[in-house]
């Protein structure tokens, strides 16, 4: 990695631990610089756009972070119980910590351009709410479950998320029985 590259990433990290701390409003451009050992000046260099070009970049790596693991988990083979078990475990993993980030991100749209935001919201959809779907999709198709494709993943996503909090070590099976026997065909 060059230089230019390392000092990227590393504005890029700083952001997003600031982000994570105390928003998209409460992110000092001088922080970061601070945290990085550069002068504020040089985020400019690597990111012209300033504060909002840096909150797409940790945005649109948080994404593409995320579709990586819902799309291994989508891969899983087997059938839907095992599909549902392997993308259940992967929203588990979301550390309290994550799952607040995300929410940082989240509320941070409204404060951004048109622009940014469409492109933020468009590859959270299609790269990570789309995949669910088609497998959603697939599932009403054959039978396994009845419903629309769209509620059925927001509910289980949504369901998936309890996980951490339960603390035990098949609450992936249990949340899947559970989501299942309430979305079978009766």
């Amino acid at each position: 990695m060059t230089a230019m590259a390392d000092t990227r990433s590393q504005i890029v990290d700083a952001f997003s631990e600031q982000l994570a701390v105390v928003g998209y409003q409460g992110v000092s451009l001088v922080g970061v610089a601070r945290a990085v050992g550069i002068q504020k000046p040089s985020i400019y260099h690597h990111f012209p756009g300033g504060k909002e070009e840096l909150y797409s970049a940790v945005a649109l790596r948080f994404v593409e972070q995320l579709r990586a693991r819902i799309a291994a988990a989508l891969a899983t083979e087997g059938p839907l119980e095992e599909r549902l078990r392997a993308l259940a475990v992967v929203s588990a993993e979301h550390p309290t910590r994550a799952i607040s980030f995300e929410q940082r991100v989240y509320d941070a749209l409204d404060l951004v351009s048109e622009e940014t935001r469409t492109d933020v919201s468009e590859r959270y959809v299609s790269g990570v709410l789309n995949p669910v779907v088609g497998l959603f999709r697939e599932a009403v198709e054959a039978g396994d479950v009845s419903g629309d494709p769209w509620l059925l993943m927001n509910a289980f996503l949504h369901l998936a998320r309890a996980i951490d909090l339960m603390n035990e070590p098949e609450g992936s099976t249990q949340l899947v029985a559970l989501f299942l026997d309430g979305a079978r065909p009766r």
